[in-house]
């Protein structure tokens, strides 16, 4: 796949990181006054998720219901959206009740190693220097912010850390799935659809009942809204759209601004100070995101795609 502009993409997966992170805040602070099942949790959000979506095409965009080629994007779509965006969302979830978001937000973003492994193996992406320094480089710096290196400050269990591998795996599944998936379907289209098969696998695992109890209840029902629009719909689209200008890797690498957007919504919004970890470590990870993408830029210029 042509990528061009690639600026544009990295701008929406920033965004998209930004987006996480409110998620991320917004569900811990459900998991510290409410007793609620992740997995409930995960079911009431793509739920919601996918009726909000349902409203904005029925208004702006009708003609993203309709798949060119049915059989064929069918089948791209059931495994999309019942594997790797709930796979995405459930374990990440799972992680945060518990390991905490810091640890959570760290080995999610192992996601990019796994990402890397995989385009090289079965998808013949060139092993660029710049790029695997860059990819390390962003993980160190992740480690960094969620204070890997503060003694005794991270503590995770085994059955945390295998979640938390769990949320690396499917996470990147979802970005490998979005940049290679059928490049004629409709972006909208390709979100909805996801939404939909992973609203149907929790209605079908958990029964409509348990799906729709929380949205029932003021208390949660507005923190749910939130998560299903702007860090559900609104990063999971923003993601999708920036793999159209750059690969799974660096889409991945540039989301790992999430622990930093989360310190920096903390600070803003909880008064929390900024702290050295934060700051050195979010400039870490600008770094690696600077590196892939001059990396890149040099890789183009000395080897420019065929006319």
């Amino acid at each position: 796949m042509s990528k061009e502009k690639p600026l544009y993409g990295y701008l929406l997966a920033a965004l998209a990181a930004l987006c996480w992170a409110s998620g991320g805040l917004i569900s811990q602070g459900l998991f510290s006054t409410v007793n609620i099942d992740p997995a409930v949790l995960t079911g009431a959000r793509a739920t919601t998720a996918f009726l909000s979506m349902t409203v904005f095409l029925l208004i702006f965009r009708r003609r993203s219901f309709v798949l060119k080629r049915p059989r064929r994007d069918l089948l791209f779509l059931v495994p999309f959206g019942m594997i790797a965006l709930a796979g995405a969302n459930f374990t990440y979830l799972q992680s945060i009740k518990l390991s905490g978001v810091a640890p959570a937000i760290l080995m999610e973003y192992m996601a990019p190693l796994f990402t890397l492994i995989v385009s090289v193996a079965l998808f013949k992406q060139k092993l660029r220097p710049g790029i695997i320094v860059g990819v390390f480089l962003a993980l160190f710096g992740c480690a960094v912010v969620v204070g890997v290196f503060n003694r005794g400050s991270l503590t995770v269990t085994p059955v945390g850390l295998a979640w938390g591998v769990a949320s690396a795996i499917t996470f990147g599944l979802y970005g490998i799935m979005g940049d290679r998936g059928p490049d004629d379907i409709d972006i909208f289209s390709k979100l909805y659809y996801a939404l939909l098969f992973n609203a149907l696998l929790w209605n079908i695992v958990l029964g409509p009942a348990r799906v729709f109890a929380p949205l029932l209840e003021a208390k949660t029902a507005a923190p749910i809204l939130l998560m299903a629009t702007v860090s559900t719909v609104l990063p999971f689209g923003a993601f999708l759209v920036a793999l159209r200008f750059i690969d799974a890797t660096h889409a991945s690498v540039t989301a790992m601004l999430e622990p930093v957007s989360a310190g920096l919504a903390a600070a803003l919004i909880f008064g929390q100070p900024l702290t050295r970890n934060l700051i050195i470590g979010g400039l870490i990870v600008l770094g690696a995101i600077a590196l892939i993408q001059i990396a890149e830029q040099r890789s183009a210029r000395r080897f420019p795609p065929p006319d």
